[in-house]
């Protein structure tokens, strides 16, 4: 029985330094025994060694790429609704929606008379894209809320490859001025500057032409357009741009023309320098030969333009802009001669932070320099409310005409707030 006893003995103490010693190396005796770690990790190491790794020679497929962006038209902005792309093109829509409150205060000697309204100022579609090629691009936008009609804008335009160069026909605002091109939902007021509204349309704002415009990118820097349009037409406005600023608030809707009256053509030209990312540089020119407004044999002469200057670099915003306008009547004009317009405006905008930016705006007019009774400024003021970066805001302006030694022009004092949408 001792050496029975002796041999179990014996027989555990073997069996328990066996396991000591296997998990201290952290191996088993047992015949069998198989790790699923250790299988796993075989495994992936034979499933390494069976993907072929790529040499220096060869190159590992590049992924599809996906849709470029569409460039968007000078009049459009970024939408809310992605663009749509097909083999054939591609679709972008976009709109802006405004409404206005508008009180106003018209101050004379005799009575001072006061009007409050709502108006629904623009309620624009637009539709962006290309066909056939990302060089062949289309741009239209309507109106609904424009009493001239519906359709404002509808070109096409063609992008050459290589040398910067791009033609664009059909009706537009051609590129003249800092400010008459742009998105009626980013002009950084809620009025645009009284030179191309007052003396309207004839005076210092072309507004929509059918013609043909050519921009040539001659460098990062540096961009040449030229333009050729029907032009003006016969407008009495070209001969008394202050008769516009008195019925400015009884012709509602956007002035244009869809033909020509004559056989001569109007010039633009504009040259624009950026020598960093935040200033731009401008000249603009239009010539012009609108039909004699007497009836005379020979067209008058319009010449106008001059230089502007914008800044902008995230928080602070600056332009300013000169114009000038002469119009020449015809040799054979019952009234021969010229007129000759100047106007100067200058706007600063600093956004105090994400929400708000206030503005301030000075204008000068002065639609005949031989006329001494049509001088004319504006002061505007007011916070801008940034609700949603690209596609809301709420912009309240508060302005005052000031009449300099004039009898043409009425003492206006406005209060405005506009609702903009642009989606």
């Amino acid at each position: 029985m001792r050496s029975i006893g002796r041999i179990l003995l014996a027989a555990l103490f073997a069996l328990a330094s066996t396991v000591v010693y296997a998990q201290e190396e952290d191996v088993t005796e047992f015949e069998g025994w198989e790790d699923p770690g250790e299988k796993k990790e075989e495994k992936k190491e034979e499933k390494k060694e069976e993907t072929p790794a790529v040499t220096e020679t060869e190159v590992a497929p590049a992924p599809a790429p996906a849709p470029a962006e569409p460039a968007r038209a000078p009049e459009s902005h970024e939408g809310l609704l992605p663009p749509v792309y097909h083999q054939y093109g591609s679709l972008a829509i976009t709109g802006v929606f405004q409404t206005l409150f508008d009180t106003t205060f018209v101050l004379d000697d005799v009575d001072d008379t006061e009007a409050v309204a709502f108006s629904f100022q623009r309620a624009r579609i637009m539709l962006d894209g290309h066909l056939i090629s990302e060089n062949l691009r289309y741009f239209f936008q309507g109106d609904a809320g424009n009493a001239a009609g519906f359709i404002l804008d509808m070109y096409l335009s063609w992008k050459f490859p290589g040398p910067g160069l791009t033609l664009r026909f059909g009706r537009f605002i051609p590129d003249f001025s800092l400010m008459l091109p742009r998105n009626k939902g980013d002009i950084d007021a809620i009025n645009l500057p009284i030179y191309l509204v007052a003396p309207r349309p004839g005076s210092f704002a072309p507004w929509r032409h059918i013609g043909l415009e050519a921009s040539l990118q001659a460098s990062e820097q540096l961009t040449f357009k030229l333009g050729v349009f029907n032009g003006f037409w016969n407008d009495p406005y070209n001969l008394d741009p202050r008769l516009a600023y008195n019925n400015l608030l009884f012709i509602p809707g956007t002035p244009g023309n869809w033909t020509d009256n004559n056989k001569s053509k109007d010039v633009m030209f504009k040259a624009a320098f950026q020598p960093n990312k935040d200033l731009t540089l401008a000249l603009h020119f239009w010539f012009g030969f609108p039909e004699s407004f007497t009836d005379a044999e020979e067209n008058d002469f319009l010449a106008m333009g001059g230089p502007g200057v914008e800044y902008k670099n995230g928080k602070l915003h600056l332009l300013a802009e000169f114009m000038f306008r002469v119009l020449s009547y015809g040799d054979d004009n019952a009234d021969p001669g010229s007129r000759t317009g100047l106007a100067f405006w200058a706007h600063a905008g600093y956004r105090m932070n994400d929400l708000v930016e206030g503005i301030f705006r000075i204008e000068w007019l002065e639609a005949d320099t031989e006329n001494d009774e049509d001088m004319l400024m504006r002061f505007t003021l007011g916070p801008h409310f940034w609700i949603e970066e690209k596609h809301f805001r709420i912009l309240v302006n508060m302005f005052i005409d000031l009449p300099l030694d004039s009898n043409t022009y009425e003492e206006v004092i406005g209060i405005q707030a506009q609702a903009s949408v642009m989606w």
